[in-house]
């Protein structure tokens, strides 16, 4: 399947109730056809935030973005220049943040499709009145289109456990594809804890016409519950959308007979990796 060229995460705002069981929850839409707003056309106050950080860390700016020399991505013995822009930052403690940034070779102005965006994860705290980098990830994943990652949401993985979300993806040939990365602020190796999460959300609607025997749309509504006793919430979806189909055999003139998707799935943190724990996970991989 050409989908197979398009590379996704490797290793991707807390409301809580009055109840005993705290969420998180957001929303991943299944079609991307158009990229991700660009990190450029963040509030220019907020963006201004985050440059004066990203000051701090790499020195000058040009505009909204910097220019450094980085890890390659795949290869740490190897460095080349990256540009550097900053996608989201978010208040750990009082004097303490932590800003997510998207980098792409220095010299493609314009990356393509295909090309994803690299992830880099700084900890800051601000110290005498200038903030100091206490920790650094630099190009640790890939994921997204257009070299960019994808949407960044701040999460609480569990009591005082701060952690992020990106929702990246794409769409080819009228397939659109939505996947998920997890990510622990408080890990010292900031491992993607998603890697066996299925996608979260997908469709064919840019396919799907008389010649198909299958065509579908499903989305998941994700949040995040307590539990007592667990150092880490579950992570559970919540699909919705629909399936359609007809005998492989079958005549282009022959109906796909329609079924509506609506249930859930539970998924508990084992041995570094979010496993299902119950249910199933309802979005179609192409």
């Amino acid at each position: 399947m050409l989908l197979a060229i398009a590379v996704m995460a490797t290793a991707c705002q807390r409301s809580e109730e009055t109840s005993p069981s705290s969420k998180v929850q957001a929303e991943t839409p299944a079609a991307a056809a158009q990229p991700a707003a660009s990190p450029d056309e963040k509030p220019s106050q907020e963006m201004a935030r985050m440059m004066e950080l990203m000051q701090a860390i790499y020195g000058p700016a040009d505009g909204g973005h910097v220019i450094a020399e980085l890890p390659d991505y795949g290869d740490a013995r190897g460095k080349s220049q990256y540009r550097i822009t900053p996608v989201g930052m978010h208040e750990i403690a009082p004097d303490r943040v932590a800003l997510v940034a998207n980098a792409n070779d220095a010299s493609d102005e314009t990356p393509g499709h295909g090309q994803p965006g690299l992830l880099n994860v700084y900890l800051l705290r601000k110290q005498d009145g200038k903030w100091k980098v206490e920790r650094r990830f630099e190009n640790v994943a890939e994921m997204g289109s257009w070299g960019r990652l994808g949407s960044v949401e701040w999460v609480e993985l569990g009591e005082g456990r701060p952690g992020f979300a990106v929702v990246a993806g794409g769409t080819w040939q009228g397939i659109s594809i939505r996947d998920m990365a997890l990510f622990d602020l408080g890990d010292p190796k900031l491992r993607n804890l998603a890697t066996k999460i299925g996608l979260v959300g997908s469709d064919n609607k840019g396919d799907c016409d008389e010649r198909r025997h299958r065509c579908w749309s499903v989305k998941g509504k994700w949040r995040f519950e307590r539990t007592a006793q667990q150092a880490y919430d579950d992570l559970v979806f919540d699909f919705s959308g629909y399936t359609e189909s007809r005998p492989e055999d079958s005549a282009e003139d022959v109906a796909r007979s329609r079924s509506a998707v609506s249930n859930s799935a539970r998924y508990a943190l084992r041995d570094g990796d979010y496993v299902l724990a119950s249910g199933e996970h309802s979005v179609p991989n192409p």
